[in-house]
């Protein structure tokens, strides 16, 4: 009886590994890619067998989607504050922007995450396809809204703000890419805030 109880007590208490497999496949696949990253390879990382890890997650698959999640979760958390911010104009909103990019550097495996599966889901029979053209939809989605609702937003008869939403998520991405390139010469902030400069000289001209 009191080894059935045991056998209870210890089952009730196995910690959740999700978390740690879930940090660890980011890693993997930020490193390897999805294509590049095996079942095997996450098992080793995180101490269990195969079977283990897809007691957690049912396949490859729901591993990419569940890193995916844990991706924009982290996001959500840095974009939150530019978003419930008051900002009056461009130039306040990109400075609010500055500080995100600055953030951003304290997580590198993210942002390699992000670049190495952004270049393999071109491909549209890639499992990540389609959620990364709903991602860059709604990212242009929420720098309109932003740009639109500066209540002293002074702006170019000629600038469209899908065009220029797009302007700066592709300016973003290539930063991001010269940066993990070469980090030691790339400073994410302060060539954004360059950029910065420029953009709103040229919409307030």
């Amino acid at each position: 009886m009191s080894q059935t109880i045991h056998k209870t007590i210890k089952k009730r208490v196995r910690r959740d590994r999700t978390e740690e497999i879930l940090e660890e496949t980011t890693r993997l696949f930020s490193q390897h890619g999805f294509q590049g990253t095996t079942l095997s390879m996450i098992s080793e990382a995180v101490g269990l067998t195969e079977a283990g890890v897809l007691h957690y997650f049912p396949s490859k698959i729901h591993l990419l989607q569940g890193v995916l999640e844990y991706r924009d979760k982290k996001d959500f958390e840095k974009y939150s504050i530019l978003l419930d911010s008051e900002k009056k104009n461009a130039r306040e909103l990109f400075k609010l922007l500055k500080g995100v990019y600055a953030e951003n550097e304290k997580f590198p495996e993210l942002i390699q995450l992000f670049i190495v599966l952004v270049g393999e889901s071109m491909h549209s029979d890639h499992p990540s396809h389609d959620f990364f053209v709903s991602r860059y939809q709604r990212g242009r989605e929420i720098y309109v809204q932003q740009l639109a609702s500066l209540s002293q937003l002074k702006i170019r008869s000629d600038v469209d703000l899908n065009e220029l939403a797009t302007l700066i998520m592709a300016v973003v991405d290539g930063l991001h890419i010269q940066w993990l390139l070469d980090p030691d010469k790339v400073d994410l902030a302060t060539s954004f805030d360059l950029f910065a400069k420029i953009v709103v000289s040229y919409l307030e001209e």
